[in-house]
């Protein structure tokens, strides 16, 4: 398939065909269709702009960063929810339990943090591994997958609700070209599509797909991200 080809109007209007074309894409990475339902709002509810900035503004002048440089060296991460409450920057593949036998505890760092607190008991699931990811400004996470975890589709999915970001933040979805020098996660692929998640709102990201982030703002992006068991609601209409 050439450039030309790759698009969403091929993707949505030939889906099958666009599909079988590429021999780098299986039953767990291949873009959700439509391609809209790889990023989309959870709910209607906007949360309160000024308490997130608050939580925000506390964190970032009493807790350290820790360096995702696994991606991208502008890329780093505070963890408020984690296995056992611990420091931890990426979610690892772990039994996910449900109700009181659920692992993953608050941080010290989400003592500090009342308003994102109150968000997080007032989601009807249960959720895991919950943190605050910073790209910088100018920063880009190349295009990888993380279906190693995320592949059990009824027991996690990824949502984030953007805090401070910019209209020049994209979360893209790629067309894969190459797939990884063995030892490395990051693919060779064309944007297929992107999209700027506002802020305020809790959007669910397919991150089984390929997938980057760039930020060609001004602004440093700070998004809150939350791993969780979805819904029999939200599984039923993200995978009909």
């Amino acid at each position: 398939m050439n450039n030309n080809e790759i698009s969403i109007y091929n993707f949505n209007n030939n889906y099958k065909n666009f599909i079988n074309n590429n021999p780098y894409w299986n039953d767990v990475i291949t873009p959700l269709y439509p391609i809209e339902k790889n990023i989309f709002k959870i709910s209607s509810i906007k949360y309160d702009e000024s308490k997130l900035i608050k939580d925000l503004n506390i964190v970032k002048n009493n807790y350290k960063w820790i360096n995702k440089g696994k991606f991208s060296s502008d890329w780093s991460s505070i963890t408020l929810k984690s296995k056992d409450g611990k420091d931890q920057s990426f979610l690892q593949e772990t039994t996910l339990l449900q109700g009181n036998k659920n692992i993953y505890k608050y941080t010290d760092v989400m003592n500090k943090c009342e308003y994102i607190k109150k968000i997080l008991q007032k989601i009807p699931t249960d959720i895991y591994l919950v943190r605050i990811l910073k790209l910088k400004r100018g920063g880009k996470i190349k295009y990888h997958t993380d279906e190693l975890v995320f592949s059990n589709k009824e027991n996690i999915i990824r949502c984030h609700l953007p805090i401070v970001t910019n209209e020049h933040v994209k979360f893209k979805i790629g067309y894969p070209y190459s797939s990884p020098a063995p030892g490395y996660n990051i693919w060779g692929a064309f944007d297929l599509y992107e999209k700027y998640i506002a802020p305020g709102y809790l959007w669910y990201t397919n991150v089984n797909t390929l997938h980057s982030v760039e930020n060609n703002g001004e602004t440093d992006r700070y998004h809150l991200v939350i791993d969780m068991r979805p819904t029999r609601e939200i599984i039923n209409y993200i995978y009909n």
